[in-house]
């Protein structure tokens, strides 16, 4: 593996499995420890890891820009499903990512989160002997954004 491509993953990871196991307890995140994230991961970017500086902070800025546009999207068209906390976050795996590949860890992680969704109603199915109507669960999505990140650049990596 390139070391550059370890870094840049021991940095994400570092944060995003703090955050990601707080997210699953008790559905929410540290803000501070969030913010102490995303300031890790410019320096990671721009100090850390040999790169151009212009091109970067493009593709950056619209990794940024797409992040929270789709994201408040999703948080407005859900009746706020989808929490300010999962938006940060997106934004700190925008930082990870890149553009093009944090369309692609959307993606899969939608997927992941819906995945898990219909495995609980599954679940949830067969404890139940009445049927008479599907509960609404609440779940956890900054696992699936962490999930969904990791996968993307693993995918990045495997092409590249």
């Amino acid at each position: 593996m390139d070391r550059n491509f370890l870094i840049l993953n021991a940095a994400y990871l570092v944060f995003a499995l703090p955050l990601s196991y707080m997210d699953s307890r008790k559905f929410r995140i540290s803000l501070p420890l969030l913010l102490a994230a995303s300031v890790a991961m410019i320096c990671v970017r721009f100090f850390v890891l040999p790169s151009q500086p212009i091109p970067l902070a493009k593709n950056l800025f619209f990794a940024l820009a797409s992040s929270f546009l789709l994201y408040f999207c999703t948080r407005v068209l859900t009746a706020q499903g989808l929490g300010f906390g999962d938006i940060y976050f997106g934004l700190f795996s925008a930082l990870y990512t890149g553009f093009y590949m944090n369309l692609i860890a959307t993606v899969f992680a939608a997927l992941l989160g819906v995945l898990y969704y219909l495995l609980l109603a599954v679940v949830q199915k067969i404890k139940k002997s009445s049927f008479v109507h599907r509960p609404i669960f609440a779940i956890p999505f900054v696992p699936f954004i962490t999930a969904g990140s990791v996968l993307s650049m693993l995918l990045f990596w495997v092409i590249a």
